[in-house]
């Protein structure tokens, strides 16, 4: 299975890093809408815990090294209903066994719609 693969069916696409942070992308279609007409919250936390889990695990090498998501939070802050939403992650703090994450989903003319925080434990490669 490709990278792609791993979020296609909600039609992230993966940009890669950005100014040390990585990038998530996502146009908007009809089927990321809730019932009022605005991006479904969790289409939000999709993007972010892509964006956020990548920037660590697409850091440590280029096959990835294993890690899930323990906890996220999300704040919600703005609304949007067309366009590309671009989604950001970096690595605020790490030891070694947890990651500390976060990120922001954008607008495509920059305006802020999410921030989250999460943090991640690395799995253990046993063999």
């Amino acid at each position: 299975m490709s990278e792609i693969d791993h979020v296609a069916d909600l039609g992230v696409v993966p940009v890669g890093f950005v100014d040390g942070e990585y990038v998530v992308e996502l146009k908007l279609e009809e089927r990321h809408l809730n019932i009022g007409g605005i991006v479904h919250g969790g289409v939000y936390c999709s993007l972010l815990d892509t964006a956020m889990a990548r920037s660590y695990i697409k850091a440590v090498s280029e096959e990835g090294l294993p890690a899930v998501t323990l906890e996220m939070k999300v704040n919600f802050v703005g609304a949007a209903s067309e366009g590309t939403l671009r989604a950001r992650g970096r690595i605020v703090a790490q030891t070694r066994r947890t990651v500390l994450v976060e990120g922001r989903v954008e607008s495509e003319d920059g305006r802020l719609l999410a921030r989250g925080t999460g943090t991640m434990m690395v799995i253990e490669q046993t063999g």
